[in-house]
């Protein structure tokens, strides 16, 4: 079974605006690529919050403990940061 960040992010209850999910995007793909040596397989999938399709990677199931902590980490200190370098609307 495979897994986008977005899943992980809803399953935690998280919605964020886009530039949020890709900065967290570009931390996972970089932890998969070190892990494996090449990037993630990519999926057509629907939009996350508009009509159409969209290539997303996909991440084995496996690596949710891993996106979970990486999606709090980038949470916890874009939280710190406050607006110095994004605005990072969180929906609980």
């Amino acid at each position: 079974m495979f897994i986008t960040i977005i899943d992980v992010m809803r399953d935690l209850g998280i919605e964020c605006e886009p530039r949020v999910a890709w900065s967290i995007g570009a931390r996972v793909r970089d932890l998969y690529e070190t892990m494996t040596g090449s990037a993630p397989v990519k999926a057509l999938r629907s939009k996350t919050n508009e009509g159409g399709t969209h290539c997303f990677a996909i991440y084995p199931e496996a690596m949710r403990p891993e996106i979970e902590r990486i999606i709090s980490q980038h949470l916890t200190e874009a939280a710190r940061q406050g607006d110095l370098f994004i605005q990072v609307p969180i929906h609980l």
